[in-house]
Parts: structure tokens; sequence; C-alpha cells
């Protein structure tokens, strides 16, 4: 429903965008006020019948070539976390990208903006980030994204050998600035681990 929707705002030159968040919401009645794509419900209704594997907006993703996946509200921190205040938004990508380069389900995915030096050259301020939130393993260190309490932040981490109780070094790539700290594994809190990145050319 929220991607039919979705089209049938396109498709009447309205960029409204429907998550699937926000339209559980509605169906919980925890919506405050009647959400204005409410009124491409019933024209969605009226034209599934003459719905066809061609049709651009409304197909049953036979012939989709974009998925869309979780946006934070606010960045994510290379220094200082982002706030992660106000709802989830979405954003789209190429399907291709999604399920055959990085072999993912999109609703597996939570996208990000990056803010902040700690982690450059590696990530830099404005940076697109893709997290996969099944990968929490620190089997293999790597960039994760965490949450620190006060925001979401990436970071490299690496267990350290034969702790009892399980400790974590976590690391800045910005080493001049930024020292390496311990931290117990039990205190992280690992949203995902980074998989793709994406940066505009300046």
């Amino acid at each position: 429903m929220a991607a039919r929707v979705t089209g049938k705002a396109l498709e009447e030159g309205d960029p409204t965008e429907l998550s699937q968040q926000n339209l559980a919401k509605f169906e919980k009645g925890e919506s405050k006020r009647m959400p204005a794509w409410v009124r491409y419900v019933p024209k969605v209704f009226a034209d599934a019948a003459e719905e066809t594997v061609n049709d651009p907006y409304l197909s049953t993703g036979k012939t989709d070539n974009s998925v869309s996946v979780r946006f934070l509200p606010t960045h994510a921190g290379l220094g200082q976390g982002g706030t992660g205040e106000g709802d989830e938004g979405v954003i789209v990508f190429s399907r291709d990208l999604i399920e055959n380069d990085l072999r993912a389900p999109a609703e597996a995915l939570l996208a990000m903006v990056a803010e902040g030096n700690s982690m450059e050259p590696d990530f830099k301020g404005g940076d697109q980030i893709l997290v996969d939130t099944r990968k929490k393993s620190l089997a293999q260190p790597g960039a994760f994204c965490l949450w620190d309490g006060d925001g979401h932040v990436i970071k490299y981490l690496e267990k350290i050998p034969e702790t009892d109780p399980p400790k974590v070094m976590v690391v800045s790539k910005n080493k001049e600035l930024y020292g390496p700290r311990d931290r117990l594994l039990d205190d992280l809190s690992i949203v995902g681990r980074v998989i793709w990145f994406g940066r505009r050319v300046q």
C-alpha cells in the first residue's frame, strides 16, 4: 500500500513518499491528524483493477527498478553522534545496487548522512552511508554504526583478544585528533556494519 500510494502521488505530480513505518502508525491509530496521503487510497484501489506489469507507478515490483530504505532523520556523527530525533524517513536506491551488489534486503538497511572529521579520510562529512542492521558480529573488525546514548556514530571496532569480560577497541581513523578507546562489549549498542558509502564529487 505504501508503495502504491507513493506511486499514485507521483503520478499526480505530488512528491509525497509514504513509508511503511508511517502507514503502520496510521493503522494503529497513532496519527494525531488525518494525513494528506489518505486522499490517494481510494484512487489506488480504483486503479488496481487495471494494473499491469508495465505500469511504471503501480507495478507489483516486477518492473520497479528502485527500493526504499529507512533514512535517519539526523546525521550520523563521525565524532559526536547525531541526535536521532524525529521520525525516520525513506530514501530510494537502485534495486540492482541493494539486491545484487550488496546482497541485502532493503528492510534490513539503514541510510544516514555522516558529519564530522574523526573518520577521515575513510569517511567524510556529507558521505551517504548504508548500514546492514543484520550484521553486528565483531568476528571480523570493521566500520560499524553505534548508538552512544545521545546519537548515532560511525567507528571502527575490533575485539580485544583474551579479555574477560570481552572488550572492544573503538577506533577513529583520524588518529591525529582522536585516540582509540577500550569499551566493554556489553556497553556497546551496535546498530550494524557499514557496507556502502557514497560521496559527492567536489
